[in-house]
């Protein structure tokens, strides 16, 4: 995570996501209560000029939420509350929901920050998770997941067909050329810097 600015004395610090573990972090300091800043899609309606209809557009909006739900999914942090900054085409006091991902710029702001919280950011912004895939397989299943500083993030499940022991019947493709191809994928999207593949077949 890098912090851009920090600036305790008045509550605030503005990071920037660069990977999953910092998805984490944010969720375990993020509370009901707080205040983020930043920008976020949202859906405004655009009038038609002599018309009734209103047409609808997703627009970058920069917007203030007062923090009411934190929910972490997988690669997605979800962030909910009430507007109180915002374009004036958006009413205030009305829902938004923050989608943070890898790459997001987000400002917190606290009323009043712990040791431990603070702790906890500077150690997500100095030392650099190492990236690694996991696959675990049998013969005719495959689960992948990356690590993380705690535990580890479910990617997806693969089944393939494969041909049962003492059984005559011709498997449909192959099964690891399936888990090697979603393998070297993973590889390439997110840039990992190892790979543990365990398997009692």
């Amino acid at each position: 995570m890098k912090i851009i600015h920090y600036d305790i004395k008045h509550g605030q610090v503005k990071v920037k996501i660069e990977n999953l573990d910092d998805l984490w972090h944010l969720s375990t300091l993020i509370e009901p209560g707080d205040f983020i800043k930043g920008r976020t899609l949202r859906k405004i309606r655009l009038r038609e000029e002599e018309a009734r209809k209103q047409e609808t557009k997703r627009r970058l909006v920069m917007m203030k939420l007062l923090v009411e739900k934190v929910d972490f999914k997988a690669n997605l942090l979800r962030i909910s509350g009430t507007i109180l900054e915002a374009p004036e085409n958006i009413p205030k006091g009305s829902h938004h929901t923050f989608n943070v991902e890898i790459n997001s710029i987000l400002t917190i702001i606290k009323e009043r920050w712990l040791k431990f919280q603070l702790d906890k950011l500077k150690e997500s912004s100095v030392a650099e998770p190492m990236k690694i895939l996991i696959c675990i397989h049998d013969r005719e299943e495959a689960i992948f997941a990356l690590s993380k500083r705690k535990g580890y993030a479910y990617l997806s499940k693969l089944k393939g067909s494969v041909a049962k022991k003492a059984v005559e019947t011709k498997p449909k493709g192959s099964f690891y050329s399936e888990i090697i191809k979603q393998i070297k994928d993973y590889e390439k999207r997110y840039d990992v810097n190892h790979i543990i593949i365990a398997s009692p077949a």
